[in-house]
């Protein structure tokens, strides 16, 4: 049965011709509301590992993580190939010349690794870079650069401590796209002071942008984060499993029908999750989704207002 919205692994499987997973990295980066160019102390909900999947040791050199990744995704999941993605904090945050050397190591790394990903903050990069990135397209099958957005809506943007604005999001989409680079937008659902009408906002520009691929999260609190420090203290309350079905479909229905679902649920490492502790139950919610959608008679793209009719 096909899924009533475009699945990441599907696109994957039809652009590269085999079973692709992931390979993720940790490459010692920061980001610059971490160490005081913009801010301190990072976004709320930002663990210290910088969101990471923590599959991977920042000690060991860029060949060694994905070597050791590698072997893991092959015996669990029998992977075919692999995309070497630079996950952990803000990866293009340094001088062109590092990002070359770091980059280039992942992609000479072995044969079967045959993409590169490179996760960032808007305002993290410039023409240079992306033309950099862009390069890579020569000897790579698949390159993308992975956006956190977030928000449309920079009062929210501030409240997470974010430092930047939808505006620098913006500038770096249309560099992105001059370049024809694959890209991957981050959305975070039931963010603080933010309505239903708020989050379909999102959902509607972003499909008037036509950007290629979005990763769905819920916001959710990580140990040691100011975003779980106001839970225990019981400022913040995250959404219940059903409520949040309810809302990812809403959002879902609302975004253009060419564009690539990467994530219905960021989920956190599991031993690190404070709060929603159902979040890690994935494939359950994967199939609360799926249901929701039957039961509505609806897909991705039903109530999306910038195309006439779904497109095949």
């Amino acid at each position: 049965m096909s899924k009533p919205y475009r699945p990441y692994s599907q696109y994957l499987r039809e652009k590269l011709g085999a079973k692709t997973y992931k390979l993720t990295l940790d490459a010692g980066f920061t980001c610059p509301n971490r160490d005081g160019v913009k801010a301190y102390g990072g976004c709320t909900f930002c663990d210290q590992t910088g969101s990471s999947s923590r599959a991977q040791d920042r000690r060991d050199s860029i060949t060694d993580q994905l070597l050791k990744n590698m072997e893991k995704q092959r015996k669990r999941f029998k992977a075919e190939k692999f995309i070497a993605y630079f996950q952990s904090f803000t990866n293009t945050y340094a001088p062109v010349e590092r990002l070359k050397a770091l980059y280039d190591e992942a992609c000479v790394a072995h044969p079967d690794i045959i993409g590169l990903a490179i996760s960032t903050r808007p305002d993290c990069v410039d023409e240079e870079i992306i033309a950099l990135i862009a390069s890579y397209k020569e000897r790579m099958q698949y390159v993308s650069v992975e956006y956190g957005m977030q928000t449309i809506h920079n009062r929210t943007l501030d409240l997470l401590n974010r430092a930047e604005t939808f505006e620098d999001f913006l500038t770096a989409y249309e560099l992105t796209r001059k370049y024809e680079i694959d890209h991957c937008i981050h959305v975070i659902l039931d963010l603080p002071g933010e309505s239903w009408a708020d989050q379909m906002e999102t959902a509607d520009t972003l499909a008037q942008l036509r950007v290629q691929g979005v990763k769905i999260h819920l916001l959710c609190a990580m140990e040691k984060t100011p975003l779980a420090a106001q839970f225990l203290r019981g400022e913040w309350q995250p959404l219940d499993q059903e409520a949040y079905v309810s809302l990812i479909c809403d959002f879902i229905e609302r975004l253009h029908p060419d564009c690539i679902i990467h994530r219905v649920a960021g989920n956190g490492h599991h031993q690190h999750v404070v709060a929603p502790l159902w979040l890690q139950r994935k494939l359950e919610l994967m199939n609360e989704i799926d249901a929701e959608f039957a039961r509505r008679g609806t897909r991705q793209g039903d109530k999306c207002r910038f195309v006439a009719t779904r497109l095949s």
